[in-house]
């Protein structure tokens, strides 16, 4: 009777778990038949570069590609467009509006004749450096105290990032900031800079509004030509020296061959922030969980872009003093003055004349008020103390086991 009984029990056990996994495979085959009649959308997008292949900022679009891809999966299809393969290097932010291409990448300054914010929104003499970029476009200071609950959430960004995207959305894109360049090299090429004196009469490739008007002060003659010029144009004497941007991509543009001399710091682009453009009316109408992969992605992309500028200017420094012979001279803290008060007063001349502008440079400047006094405390260490004593390496290296 007892072992009945048992049985019995056992019986209804087995009934009850299959009754319950004949209930739980139905909502399963109907999430499976809901997936089948809802595909998946994929995206296949043009991409175009304001940059040639030599000229190594085509290393962020790379990057951003590869981690967008990461993320999308087969959702994205990218086919990317070197400087002049679908459209020149001044046509990328039309190319995006008109929808000939979906992405873009540029340097903002070349936009500066459609609005001069741009100006601002790329470099500007004797101003933010790439970190005071990062600072302010990516952290909006009235969410300090209350991260966990808040980072993540709409508006816990700068307010340059919102500044960017007003002054792209003017002309049908989705701008996003992703390619920092931290300080550039000064003047490179076959006469000595060492003062402010010696720009007297030197014809120099420079590119910006605001640095023209501050070489003009100085008597120096500002030559317009690409970058992909500048090594005929300095072998032939149409110019004195140049400056295209850090020593990594100086070198890989052929100025190791054409400079007996380089000037520092990079005073007329102390830092610089290039964009990736998206046509407006795309980007809006995209799925939350792809605009998200896109914004990440571009953060990702600024943060190995500022890695790698900023390490390979060490390593190209070195290498055109070493290897090349390079003299480098430094301009005084007397001269920086100068330069400083020269672009503070064309900054001025610029706002009044652009509301925009003005609401730009208004934003920066508050910040780099904020900013200031902790940068004085820090100054001789503010990006590490230029004459800190080094260990040496072969003794450390005599401990590596």
């Amino acid at each position: 009777m007892k072992k009945r009984s048992i049985i019995v029990v056992m019986l209804m056990i087995v009934l009850l778990l299959a009754s319950c996994g004949g209930k739980a495979a139905a909502p399963a085959a109907s999430a499976d038949s809901a997936a089948a009649a809802a595909p998946v959308q994929t995206y296949n997008w043009k991409m175009v570069s304001c940059w040639a292949p030599q000229y190594h900022l085509g290393d962020q679009d790379h990057e951003f590609i590869v981690r967008l891809t990461q993320l999308a999966g087969d959702q994205v299809k990218i086919d990317y467009f070197v400087e002049n393969a679908l459209v020149g290097p001044k046509e990328v932010l039309d190319a995006v509006k008109d929808n000939v291409a979906q992405i873009g990448s540029d340097y903002p300054g070349y936009w500066a004749g459609k609005d001069t914010v741009f100006n601002l929104l790329s470099s500007w003499p004797m101003w933010m450096d790439a970190y005071d970029y990062i600072n302010w476009i990516y952290y909006d200071p009235s969410f300090a105290g209350r991260m966990n609950d808040e980072v993540g959430k709409p508006g816990s960004l700068g307010e340059g990032m919102k500044i960017y995207q007003k002054a792209y959305a003017k002309f049908g894109v989705q701008g996003i900031p992703f390619g920092p360049i931290t300080i550039e090299s000064g003047p490179r090429g076959t006469k000595p800079i060492k003062s402010l004196a010696d720009y007297k009469g030197v014809k120099i490739r420079m590119s910006g509004s605001a640095q023209g008007q501050i070489l003009k002060s100085l008597d120096a003659a500002q030559v317009g030509i690409q970058s992909s010029e500048v090594y005929q144009a300095m072998q032939t004497g149409v110019i004195d020296v140049a400056e295209s941007c850090t020593p990594y991509l100086d070198w890989g543009l052929g100025y190791n061959e054409i400079s007996k001399y380089s000037s520092h710091p990079g005073w007329h682009q102390p830092g610089s922030m290039c964009c990736l453009l998206f046509n407006k009316a795309l980007y809006d109408g995209l799925p939350t969980h792809l605009k998200a992969a896109i914004d990440i992605s571009a953060q990702a992309t600024a943060m190995q872009t500022l890695a790698m500028e900023d390490r390979t200017s060490g390593i190209y420094t070195n290498k055109f003093r070493d290897e090349i012979g390079v003299k480098s001279f430094q301009l005084s803290e007397a001269d920086l003055k100068v330069l400083a008060d020269k672009s503070i007063s064309i900054m001025y001349d610029f706002a009044s004349k652009n509301p925009l502008f003005a609401e730009c440079a208004y934003s920066m400047a508050s910040y780099m008020y904020e900013y200031q006094y902790w940068r004085q405390l820090n100054d001789i260490y503010g990006h590490g103390w230029a004459n800190l004593p080094l260990p040496d390496l072969a003794k450390l290296k005599s401990y590596i086991k």
